[in-house]
């Protein structure tokens, strides 16, 4: 019985590097032939920019035990750190450190070195699988363990260089208890996400650099007068905002009462529209000019008495008392008058 376990045993392992290996090999030769990769450049000479770093979070549970007294349930979470550095596209040099929690006070923790392959990379996002292998610590020993993950992460448009999605992962550790000869093999699944250097500076550093690859996922709000202002904004949804939107309500035009193009807060006469002869002083107003001196009312200091212009407001307007208007000559005697003057008369007696 416990020969079978173990030939069972043996078969998994066996068949787990089988898969690891297999997936490694054809990752590199798919990578280049399947890659459909639009917004990752071409490997730079700057290791920086080949360069990307990643975490995995989640969980999972034991298919074998990892010690001789193993905790009553099977369940574990994981948690993952990668660092890797493209050697050429879709296909790149991984290190991993891996923490498998355990049932009970027991762990396994992975330092792998393997390789991480991609596929499909479009501009929604990447298809990927990666392998790790190394030492690993648990609680009763060293041993040496591998990983094999695949998952799909999907682009954040407003994080150029960052991806999410859910992964798989099956591990195998050998002979983690030195007290038993079996092997540790669990599995997870989770979260896996990336942000990779070169692709976040390869985005457009505003959008009028080039069109932006937006991601299949998105949020479209109305916009139901068709101002350019959305509905979730516009406090005046059925009235577009116009030439003169208000500065205090987003989405609405200011008041205009004499309905004659000149907002309210601008409009000295915001009840009366200019008509035919708008006053060339103030917009919004009609010209009035009751004396007729070509100054409007407003303006003007005596609105009932024509004058000349003047700099000075409490004379413009008005007529200048300084320059009165000469009196007019009297009229030449008559006849009638000159026989009713007296004459003159002389020292001698005679008169003229």
């Amino acid at each position: 019985m416990i020969r079978a376990v173990r030939r069972n045993r043996t078969r998994g392992t066996s068949l787990g590097l089988a898969v690891a290996v297999a997936l490694a090999a054809g990752g590199a030769q798919a990578a280049p032939s399947f890659s459909r990769d639009q917004t990752t450049p071409p490997p730079s000479a700057d290791w920086t920019m080949r360069s990307a770093i990643g975490l995995d979070l989640g969980a999972g549970g034991t298919i074998t035990d990892f010690n001789r007294s193993p905790g009553p349930d099977g369940t574990l979470f994981f948690t993952g750190l990668r660092g890797t550095v493209d050697i050429k596209r879709g296909f790149a040099a991984l290190l991993a450190f891996h923490q498998y929690w355990l049932p009970g006070p027991n762990h396994a923790l992975l330092f792998g070195l393997g390789t991480r392959f991609e596929p499909v990379v479009a501009p929604w996002g990447l298809v990927f699988g990666d392998l790790a292998l190394g030492p690993a610590s648990t609680g009763y020993a060293w041993c040496f363990g591998f990983d094999v993950g695949v998952g799909v992460e999907f682009n954040l448009p407003v994080v150029p260089g960052f991806s999410i999605g859910p992964y798989f992962r099956y591990a195998d550790f050998i002979n983690p208890d030195r007290a038993t000869s079996n092997d540790g093999i669990a599995w997870s699944i989770g979260a896996s996400s990336t942000y990779h250097f070169g692709r976040a500076a390869s985005a457009p550093a505003s959008p009028t650099d080039r069109p932006v690859r937006r991601s299949v996922w998105h949020i479209s709000i109305p916009d139901t007068d068709r101002d350019g202002v959305a509905d979730d904004e516009d406090q005046c949804k059925s009235v577009p905002v116009g030439k003169h939107p208000d500065p205090f309500r987003p989405g609405c035009p200011e008041n205009d009462e004499d309905g004659d193009g000149v907002s309210d807060v601008d409009d000295p006469c915001p009840v009366t529209p200019p008509g035919d002869h708008p006053d060339p002083e103030r917009a919004g107003c009609p010209f009035i000019d009751t004396d007729n001196d070509n100054i409007s009312d407003a303006d003007d200091a005596c609105p009932s008495k024509a004058g000349p212009p003047s700099k000075d407001s409490a004379k413009n307007g008005c007529p200048d008392k300084k320059h009165k208007e000469a009196a007019p000559p009297p009229p030449p005697p008559s006849a009638s008058d000159e026989n009713a003057a007296p004459k003159r008369v002389h020292k001698h007696g005679r008169s003229k």
